[in-house]
């Protein structure tokens, strides 16, 4: 069997992201970006529809056996062995309110499993990329995720998703969990916390209800680093799409998190 060359793919979603990265960046500039209400209710903006489908479009121009899976224009080939992630615009509440915070998020699975991710915050100007076998990097510099075989100390930050976030599927008792754990626990939102994960400047991450357009390019960043990704449950949205519940960042503090959360 012939070894899959990552480095190729690696390349051609630098490339993808940079080029998506113009287009948000060109959006942003107008004074206002209009926004509608999706049937779930959460926003959809002209950046998001416009982003996707570009880089959906790209995909399939090179890849036209490979799937597609995003957040505007649901699943194309989801039984191809490699299929594409895409959350064109992660934050959009964000986006349209001027936070700069959002992100466009890839990913690369290959029978199913995470590869391959990038997070690309465009007015931020920060962005990180890799996965399995080629490594993770942060603005360029190479991104290892140290264990602390010590557990966590009282400088470790937690990172969640808000109440909210919790409240769909009636899981706050988890983060009541989680804030009676630890002093320093820090809610962030969307892609932005992935990120903080990823680079090592949060612990850990603890996010219940994400999609998976939403986790997995963090998996595979997450474990290129060296780190540690926790599949803590599922659910099932009003839609039928799959809610994952998940812990990630440094192994130690991520096995430490997980039991916690899971013991009855």
């Amino acid at each position: 069997m012939k070894p899959i060359d990552y480095q190729s793919f690696l390349l051609f979603g630098d490339e993808l992201i940079s080029q998506a990265r113009e287009l948000v960046l060109s959006l942003w500039e107008e004074d206002r970006i209009q926004a509608d209400l999706k049937v779930d209710t959460t926003p959809v903006s002209e950046v998001d529809l416009r982003c996707e489908k570009f880089i959906r479009s790209r995909i399939l121009e090179r890849f036209p056996d490979h799937g597609v899976i995003g957040e505007e224009f649901g699943i194309t080939n989801q039984d191809a062995e490699f299929v594409w992630t895409i959350d064109p615009i992660d934050g959009t509440q964000n986006l349209i309110n001027r936070i700069p915070t959002f992100a466009t998020i890839l990913g690369l699975m290959h029978r199913q499993r995470p590869v391959l991710g990038w997070i690309d915050h465009p007015v931020l100007g920060e962005s990180l990329k890799g996965g399995i076998g080629v490594g993770t990097f942060h603005n360029g510099k190479r991104v290892f995720l140290n264990d602390n075989l010590e557990g966590l100390t009282s400088t470790d930050i937690i990172g969640t998703n808000c109440p909210a976030t919790f409240e769909q599927g009636d899981h706050l008792d988890v983060l009541w969990k989680i804030l009676k754990f630890h002093p320093q626990v820090r809610m962030y939102y969307d892609a932005y916390a992935h990120s903080l994960a990823v680079s090592g400047s949060l612990a850990v991450m603890v996010e219940y209800n994400a999609k998976i357009w939403d986790v997995s390019a963090t998996q595979a960043l997450i474990e290129g680093a060296g780190g540690f990704y926790r599949e803590l449950g599922r659910g099932l949205d009003t839609g039928s799409n799959t809610l994952f519940h998940v812990a990630f960042g440094k192994k130690t503090i991520v096995e430490l998190m997980s039991k916690m959360i899971l013991e009855d």
